[in-house]
């Protein structure tokens, strides 16, 4: 009887474990073009699902395990809302997004990347040593986090590191009222500077107002004049935390040398920025990337224009990457090992592998500044490179192209 029931328990953790896996595997959203006649959603049996948009016409087609909701669409309708259930329970709810079929201009380009942040980033401590006491860390005393922003200075708002150094040196010992933000709250600190060894006033603070780098633009959209670039965020190097931008610019660059990957070692794109050529501006930073205004339109020559591929019609198997490693635009072999339907919304959601001998003699694989090269699959623009395995860095995550797009739609 033991035996019986133990099977049984068995037999229910199994199928709720892998009707869960089944949930977070179905996507949230699907695209579909106007040109598409249908759209079909396969479920378990035991699933049902409807529309919630009126005169949709539907059929279904039952497999053994499976079935097959097919739902034919409406010119005139610009989305269409299903529900899945298990009888009366919800399950989940799936838009599918009716959209035009999109070309962009596929760039592949190496650019230099400024950014400059909200306030001033909280990166690290450091004691302030002085001769009348004990090494103190004022900043951390008064509750100061690593990670917190410094938006103003006993009411001045802050523009950059070296107007907070003067504030705080210029106080004499006198204390100075901060105002922190931290997450999506404010808090003002009050913090009494100490007089240091160097005869400095320090609070005990290492804190950044930017960074720059080299990164590579995957893709203008003509049409809008908006461009998306690096395919992951812009984060401190120090806290990973997502910098809040304040302003941003994209500049032209060139490769003066390429540092290979070694053991366990990532290698990198060493380039001169000239930051007298401005291509865009960044209006946004987000986990997919820096996404901005093209300025010069010149910059467009440089690229090719390709289809868009829908998320869905992503597939294991081979591509290319475009990349201008060597100062000139050109195409290496890749192929798409694995997709990750867990992760669709994220910047790891397909795993690539380089497998152009070329490249890997170039580069030794994906190198930092590669991050944002277009990936090509059937002559359609389906993402790009996003990140590199430390431990075989000819292996990287890279993301979908329509989270990339989804963020440029946001500019307006």
């Amino acid at each position: 009887m033991k035996k019986v029931v133990f099977s049984i328990f068995l037999f229910y953790l199994i199928a709720t474990t892998l009707f869960f896996i089944y949930l977070n595997i179905t996507p949230d959203y699907l695209t579909c073009y106007k040109s598409d006649k249908c759209v079909s959603i396969k479920t378990p049996v035991f699933v049902d699902v409807s529309s919630v948009n009126n005169n949709v016409l539907k059929t279904i087609k039952n497999n053994l395990l499976f079935k097959t909701s097919t739902f034919y669409l409406n010119n005139k309708s610009n989305s269409l809302i299903c529900e899945l259930r298990i009888g009366t329970i919800p399950l989940k709810v799936l838009k599918i997004s009716i959209i035009e079929q999109k070309d962009l201009i596929v760039m592949g380009r190496f650019v230099g990347i400024k950014l400059m942040t909200n306030g001033i980033l909280v990166i690290g401590y450091s004691y302030v040593y002085s001769e009348n006491s004990k090494p103190k860390i004022p900043a951390r005393e008064a509750g100061v986090q690593i990670g917190d922003q410094i938006i103003s200075a006993n009411g001045q708002k802050l523009i950059d590191c070296d107007q907070l150094f003067k504030i705080i040196n210029s106080s004499q010992g006198k204390t100075v009222t901060l105002l922190v933000k931290r997450g999506e709250y404010y808090k003002e600190v009050k913090i009494k500077p100490i007089l240091s060894s160097e005869g400095v006033y320090k609070i005990g603070l290492w804190v950044r107002d930017g960074t720059s780098g080299i990164g590579t633009l995957t893709f203008v959209d003509k049409k809008r004049g908006t461009f998306g670039a690096l395919g992951h965020g812009i984060s401190d190097i120090d806290t990973n935390i997502l910098l809040d931008l304040k302003e941003g610019q994209v500049y032209k660059a060139e490769v003066i040398d390429i540092k290979k990957n070694e053991y366990q070692e990532i290698g990198e794109v060493i380039g001169n920025i000239d930051e007298s050529a401005v291509v865009g501006n960044i209006l946004i930073n987000s986990q997919f990337g820096v996404y901005g205004k093209l300025i010069d339109k010149d910059f467009l020559r440089y690229g090719v224009n390709y289809e868009v591929a829908r998320a869905q019609d992503v597939r294991v198997g081979d591509g290319y990457i475009i990349t201008d490693v060597s100062n000139s635009i050109q195409k290496f072999k890749v192929k798409i090992e694995k997709i990750l339907p867990l992760y669709r919304n994220s910047t790891k959601a397909m795993v690539v592998k380089v497998t152009d001998k070329r490249l890997m003699k170039i580069t030794g694989g994906i190198v930092q500044g590669m991050s944002g090269s277009p990936i090509i699959q059937d002559n359609k623009l389906v993402g790009a490179v996003t990140h590199v395995f430390m431990k075989e860095p000819d292996k990287g995550y890279a993301v979908f192209i329509e989270n990339m797009i989804n963020m440029t739609n946001r500019i307006r």
